[in-house]
């Protein structure tokens, strides 16, 4: 079974005196210090004698904590100390960290405790920061893909239109060649160039019957009721592709 968490922490020799060497030279020491010094006092501790007691051990991942706390600790007090050199405003509590007296033990532990709450605040302002950037991203790229979509969704309803359109076309074309108004040998094209011709021909029919728009009129409704057949006829097809679900 996989264990769940972080790795148990494990000490060398050399750790080992790293973390009571550390501990030795602190001016004021805490309570888990303290006990550590006084027991290597009492006989030489070896990494043997660490793991042969499980209290001890305990005491001596609690002493490295400890250290790494504190080295962290002494870096963040320098940035603070830089900061109180540039015209950027201290915070209380960076006033409060740099107002404690490391040389006095009241005011050592105090200024850790500050620094500790420090650190917390900085990294929860910094996870906020990081979350709302984060935000803001998401947000923007799902701005970007809904654009992108509704641009798309404009290109398939263009392409969709012409699409239609294209059948239109050929269906108004095979529609006159079979009527034999056209000749199957006429391309869509030139079909669609005789039919402007002509219109533009029909809606200037009173430049030939000296202005006289009623006789226009007549020569238009005297050809469509000669023709009603083919004219209905186009008509039915007209109201089928207006019905058609593919509009």
């Amino acid at each position: 079974m996989v264990t769940r968490g972080r790795p148990a922490k494990t000490f060398d020799d050399s750790e080992l005196s790293r973390v009571i060497r550390s501990a030795r030279n602190k001016n004021f020491r805490t309570k888990a210090q303290q006990k550590l010094c006084d027991i290597d006092n009492s006989r030489m501790l070896g990494i043997d004698d660490i793991y042969a007691d499980d209290e001890l051990l305990t005491l001596v991942k609690i002493v490295e904590r400890q250290r790494i706390v504190y080295r962290k600790n002494a870096e963040l007090y320098k940035i603070i100390q830089h900061k109180a050199t540039t015209t950027i405003p201290l915070t209380s509590l960076e006033k409060e960290i740099l107002g404690y007296d490391w040389k006095d033990r009241d005011g050592f532990f105090n200024c850790q405790k500050a620094l500790t709450t420090y650190a917390k605040l900085e990294k929860i302002a910094k996870s906020e920061i990081e979350r709302a950037e984060s935000q803001k991203r998401q947000e923007a790229i799902k701005k970007t893909q809904e654009q992108q979509t509704e641009g798309q969704k404009r290109r398939k309803e263009n392409e969709r239109r012409k699409y239609f359109l294209g059948g239109v076309v050929l269906k108004y074309s095979q529609f006159l060649k079979d009527n034999y108004l056209f000749g199957p040998q006429d391309t869509e094209e030139a079909i669609l160039h005789h039919l402007l011709e002509d219109f533009i021909v029909c809606n200037y029919l009173s430049d030939v019957t000296n202005d006289d728009e009623n006789k226009a009129k007549n020569v238009r409704n005297s050809i469509k009721n000669n023709h009603s057949e083919i004219i209905e006829k186009i008509r039915n097809m007209a109201q089928d592709i207006e019905n058609d679900k593919r509009k």
